[in-house]
C-alpha cells in the first residue's frame, strides 16, 4: 500500500515540476521576446549624398525580437554620417544606408530657388529628378536647346512660396562638392527647371 502511494506521490512531484518548469519556460521567452532596446530613426525623408544633422533622427524603443541586426542602436552616433541609400520618414535606419568613410564624404547640401511653373505639382521629397538650364535667349536670337545641368538625383527637400510677384519653390539636393560651382554658375544664365523621373 505504501508502496502504490509513494508511486502516487513520485507522479505528483514530477507533474508539478514538469507544470512549473512549462510556466517559468513561458515566462523567460516572453521576456526575451518583449526586450526592447533604442533605435534611430529618420524625422524625414533622407536622400543620398545628405550628411545626417541631430534635427534629421530621433530615438525609439522598439522590440529587438521583432527586428534584424541591420539597424543601427542609440550606442551608436550617427549624426555626421553621409546618407548612400534613401531613408524613408519615420523608418529605421540600416547600417547599408549610410557611411562616415572619407571617400563618401564629397557631398554637399545646397538650395535652389526654382520657378513653379518650372517644378512639377506632384513632385515631392525623395523623388527622383533631373535639372535643366533653359537660357534667357537674346531679343531677336533663336533659343538655344535646354542644357543638362544635373542627371537623376535625388530632391532632399522643398518649399512652396508664394510672394506678390509670383510662385517659387526653395529645393534642397545633394550634390558632389566639384559639382557646386558649374550649378551656382547655370542659376544666372536663366531658368533652372525640374524634371520628376518615374520607375
Amino acid at each position: 500500500m505504501s508502496t502504490k502511494k509513494s508511486k502516487i506521490q513520485t507522479r505528483a512531484l514530477i507533474a508539478a515540476s514538469l507544470l512549473v518548469a512549462s510556466i517559468l519556460s513561458s515566462v523567460l521567452i516572453s521576456m526575451i521576446s518583449n526586450q526592447q532596446e533604442s533605435f534611430w530613426i529618420a524625422n524625414r525623408e533622407l536622400t543620398p549624398g545628405q550628411q545626417i544633422a541631430a534635427s534629421d533622427i530621433s530615438k525609439v524603443q522598439v522590440n529587438i525580437s521583432a527586428i534584424s541586426s541591420n539597424y543601427i542602436a542609440t550606442d551608436i552616433n550617427p549624426i555626421g554620417s553621409i546618407v548612400i541609400n534613401r531613408i524613408q520618414r519615420s523608418s529605421l535606419i540600416a547600417t547599408q544606408s549610410i557611411s562616415s568613410q572619407s571617400e563618401s564624404i564629397n557631398s554637399a547640401e545646397i538650395s535652389l530657388m526654382i520657378r513653379a511653373i518650372d517644378l512639377p505639382a506632384a513632385v515631392l521629397a525623395g523623388d527622383r529628378i533631373s535639372i535643366y538650364l533653359l537660357e534667357d535667349a537674346e531679343s531677336g536670337a533663336f533659343p538655344s536647346e535646354p542644357e543638362l545641368v544635373l542627371s537623376d538625383i535625388y530632391l532632399g527637400a522643398i518649399e512652396r512660396k508664394n510672394s506678390n510677384f509670383g510662385s517659387e519653390a526653395a529645393i534642397t539636393i545633394a550634390i558632389g562638392r566639384d559639382e557646386i560651382s558649374d550649378v551656382l554658375r547655370s542659376t544666372t544664365y536663366g531658368r533652372l527647371v525640374v524634371v520628376k523621373l518615374n520607375g
